[in-house]
């Protein structure tokens, strides 16, 4: 008999309620999605951070086209934290992942970063934390869908 950890390890296919694929219009109906972002990657950013563990999170939305029906490929979560420079959530940020994706396919640690990589059939999840002067917490999931199937 496997342990009940085993099934409760989930596909990363996309983030919160949206999923790989859905349209811009579609993702901006159940977020609240600013304009796009200028630059030439499509991105919309949600109009409020949201909270993790009491702490204030940008999110931002990647889509393949800057239209309508541009395709979601991938959401960014960061926080960049200047002044308290408490590190001791960010173990926690990563428990709430390894207890919902289990433990992580990589690990990498360089200098004062540590990058958690979980991949999955649908998506992976990539875990970047920054501990000095500037504490950084960025969580991306990306697709990994080939571009002729988001399409």
């Amino acid at each position: 008999v496997l342990p009940n950890l085993v099934f409760a390890e989930s596909n990363i296919s996309g983030w919160g309620k949206a999923k790989w694929g859905m349209t811009f219009s579609e993702v901006t109906k159940l977020y609240g999605l600013k304009n796009w972002e200028l630059g030439d990657t499509p991105i919309s950013k949600l109009k409020k951070k949201v909270k993790i563990l009491g702490h204030d999170f940008a999110v931002a939305f990647y889509f393949d086209e800057r239209s309508a029906n541009g395709k979601l490929y991938k959401v960014t979560i960061a926080r960049f934290d200047t002044t308290k420079r408490d590190s001791a959530w960010l173990n926690s940020i990563k428990n709430i992942l390894v207890e919902k994706y289990g433990n992580p396919t990589l690990f990498d640690v360089k200098d004062r970063m540590k990058i958690s990589m979980w991949i999955k059939s649908a998506g992976q999840l990539k875990l970047t934390t920054l501990t000095g002067k500037t504490v950084m917490c960025a969580i991306e999931y990306i697709s990994v869908r080939t571009e002729r199937e988001k399409l």
